[in-house]
């Protein structure tokens, strides 16, 4: 294996990767392009670049994405300051009820939206429709990326950042805002890239709550072109716009993530809150909290006491989980374990996926698959869905297939939990095996990956918890047989009748349960988990 011959395995990781997402991503999307434009591709680009609808459908999709990641930011760097400065009792709790939104399936958490502030909730204050409630929605989805991102990188940062403050004589305050967020600059831009990219490409937030079409996104327009008017040639077009901008801010994401690692290191555990600590911890983590927790009580409570009922019941958890008689509507049983399957063999996949993406990045020097394990991210799963039927109609409504469309949604946030980790490894490390004759295949099983154990359970977790709540890819390619708790939501929200919506709440309630012990599960077995 230490043989001149003998391949480097960061470039048979790069070759892996690189066939991964040829198969599953590129293939796909170039049928949907072959498909749509392949006529008449200049006329139909023409076409739409000089048409002032779509234009103001770029700007308005480029102002709700920037003012949504700017308030996202107001929210979550206070929490990932507190997270990283203090330990206190329920803090990877907390950290994971604050993930849940971004894992959920944006059907269940509209509802949830619906049923806090919707016609007849209790704070029904007209926002359906506005700029405000899809604002509101976009910082409950992705708040958690601020906190996991950046109170990552300063939690491993936070013992010298004290360090040096203390020695300087600098207050907390002081700390802050002269220490601990300029040297935590590049996370938070990362952050904040991301964020971007996520609420640029928002289709069900925008769907759900802002159906009149006021602030459709050109995602939605995509998904307009293709279902209503079968405008191929404009649907692909539109993707092709959204994915240079959505790659452009990925690719600064990737640059900036790079800059963000830290080394590893054991360090000095962090301090418990004083007086003035605790009042710190509840400014910073109650608001992002009631944010969180708002939506998800009101769609517990319409679980139990659906719109007409006269006071609680169990009718609905009885319906969504009795063997279902309706044509066409999966039961609740049915589903969560098709869901729970598909969760771990997705996460088994992705995680193999992921790791060859970093390890190609970081030990292959393949820099240029670091900006392409992002393309899943840019491309939305309604559009892989479907560029999956056009390219491999066999794999449609199979077993395999669908793992497969999980595991490439799932890949890229496992490949940024192995990024910073397996940067962070100390060069000295590998120097001392490679001083002691360990070839690299040797130090890839010595060195780094008993180092990275940490963030590949971080990494697999969180690919198993997108998998739960994935609905747009399912919605597309599954058959009745293959039904997951995401579907079998929406199809119970397509009858009629207060039993179905109430069913419809439970299976999101189990569905929300579900993906918040994985969380749970993840941040106490798999560390912090960078993202």
């Amino acid at each position: 294996m230490r043989g001149r011959g003998a391949l480097h395995p960061g470039h048979v990781a790069a070759v892996l990767a690189a066939a991964f997402l040829a198969v599953l991503l590129l293939a796909p999307l170039l049928a949907i392009v072959a498909r749509g434009v392949a006529a008449a591709p200049l006329a139909a680009l023409q076409e739409i670049v000089r048409d002032p609808f779509f234009a103001e459908r770029l700007g308005r999709t480029l102002l709700q994405a920037t003012l949504s990641t700017v308030l996202t930011l107001a929210v979550g760097l206070p929490g990932a300051l507190a997270f990283a400065h203090y330990r206190f009792p329920g803090k990877a709790a907390l950290r994971a009820s604050f993930t849940v939104p971004f894992v959920m399936p944006t059907v269940v958490a509209g509802a949830g939206f619906l049923a806090l502030v919707g016609p007849g909730a209790p704070l029904d204050v007209g926002a359906m429709d506005t700029l405000a409630l899809v604002l509101a929605a976009h910082v409950f989805y992705n708040h958690a990326v601020v906190v996991r991102m950046v109170g990552g990188f300063l939690e491993a940062a936070a013992p010298h950042l004290r360090d040096a403050a203390a020695t300087l004589g600098a207050g907390p305050l002081r700390t802050a805002w002269r220490v601990t967020l300029p040297l935590a600059l590049p996370a938070i831009l990362a952050a904040a890239a991301l964020v971007f990219v996520f609420t640029f490409t928002s289709f069900g937030v925008i769907v759900i709550l802002a159906p009149g079409g006021t602030w459709n996104t050109l995602e939605v327009e995509v998904y307009r072109s293709v279902a209503r008017s079968l405008q191929l040639d404009v649907a692909a077009t539109l993707a092709v716009v959204q994915l240079v901008v959505a790659m452009a801010v990925a690719g600064a994401y990737t640059a900036l993530q790079a800059r963000s690692a830290v080394p590893l290191r054991s360090g000095a555990p962090l301090p418990r809150p004083g007086r003035g600590g605790v009042a710190v911890l509840v400014a910073t983590l109650a608001p992002p909290l009631l944010l969180t927790l708002a939506p998800l009580a009101a769609l517990a409570w319409r679980s139990v006491v659906p719109p007409g009922a006269d006071g609680p019941t169990l009718l609905g958890w009885r319906a969504a989980f009795a063997p279902s008689d309706l044509l066409g509507v999966a039961s609740g049983g049915q589903a969560t374990w098709t869901s729970l399957r598909f969760a771990g063999v997705s996460a088994l996949l992705a995680t193999l996926a992921g790791g060859a993406f970093a390890y190609a990045v970081v030990r292959g020097g393949h820099r240029w698959l670091d900006r392409a394990s992002l393309l899943p991210l840019a491309t939305s799963s309604v559009t892989l869905g479907l560029g999956i039927l056009l390219a491999w109609p066999a794999w449609a409504g199979t077993f395999a297939g669908l793992a497969a469309a999980h595991a490439l949604i799932g890949m890229p946030f496992v490949a940024r939990a192995l990024l910073p980790s397996l940067r962070g490894i100390p060069a000295s490390r590998t120097a001392a095996a490679a001083v002691a004759g360990a070839g690299p295949w040797r130090r890839l099983l010595r060195v780094d990956l008993p180092a990275l154990r940490p963030a590949l359970v971080a990494g697999g977790g969180f690919a198993a918890a997108v998998s739960l709540g994935e609905f747009g890819a399912a919605l597309v390619l599954t058959r009745p047989e293959w039904a997951t708790l995401p579907v079998a939501i929406y199809q119970r929200l397509g009858r009629p009748g207060a039993e179905n919506y109430a069913a419809a709440m439970a299976m999101a309630v189990t569905l929300m349960v579900a993906t918040g012990l994985v969380m749970a599960l993840l941040d106490r077995l798999g560390g912090r988990g960078e993202w």
